[in-house]
């Protein structure tokens, strides 16, 4: 059993992908299966629930996405603040220089699936309303509003498929790197306020993604992307 969440973009989307560097900033073209965990456990704060009471259930959610039925990726270059390759004690904490940045505006709606198999009946009343918590998916400020939320028993071949996965999917497809939440991580390891380092592999891991995405066009700014 799916529990399907759908989100109207209302700004441009940007998720730098785990496996871009600081200046070569290219997107996800939706959010990883890590952030959205993230955004339940941001959500389930701001809604006055524990989120290390919740943790344990929601690091093990399996989460597949069904993207906007077109997305067109803008290449910018922006000004960013880095740290000097140099300290100097008494110069400037900060530099000005330039990153690649990519920005993504979508027609049509997003709709996240979470298996639900296994989940107590609180459990997953908590899990539907903080669903409708959620604000943001990504970047900070790349904000969402909540359509619609529904149970459905199978997906439609256009949600997205983890490799390995047994499963119809568009004849026409695009691969992306999207991290997840790794089965030993703990909530002092994705916590920012704490000590306790995330380690990539373990409470951080990578996984190959099929999404039905096929590029209808593309030129030096932009590159067009369509179900």
């Amino acid at each position: 059993m799916w529990l399907l969440t759908t989100y109207r973009h209302t700004a441009l989307f940007s998720l730098r992908s785990s496996m871009a560097t600081s200046s070569g900033g290219k997107t996800n073209l939706v959010p990883s299966m890590y952030s959205v965990k993230m955004a339940i456990l941001d959500a389930s704060f701001r809604m006055g629930l524990d989120g290390a009471d919740i943790f344990p259930w929601v690091r093990d959610l399996e989460i597949r996405f069904e993207p906007p039925a077109h997305a067109v990726v803008n290449n910018s270059f922006i000004k960013v603040l880095s740290e000097p390759k140099t300290k100097d004690p008494e110069g400037l904490p900060f530099i000005s220089s330039v990153g690649y940045r990519e920005f993504v505006s979508f027609e049509g709606d997003l709709c996240i699936a979470i298996c639900v198999d296994g989940l107590e009946g609180d459990k997953l009343s908590t899990l539907k309303s903080i669903l409708l918590h959620i604000n943001y998916l990504g970047k900070r400020g790349s904000f969402v509003q909540v359509v619609e939320q529904e149970m459905q028993d199978e997906l439609r071949h256009t949600f997205s498929v983890v490799l390995g996965e047994r499963s119809t999917t568009s004849s026409v497809v695009m691969v992306q790197y999207l991290d997840d939440m790794g089965a030993t991580a703990t909530f002092e390891s994705i916590n920012s306020y704490s000590d306790v380092k995330n380690t990539l592999g373990r409470d951080r891991v990578m996984r190959i993604v099929f999404l039905p995405y096929r590029i209808k066009s593309s030129s030096r700014g932009y590159t067009v992307y369509s179900r």
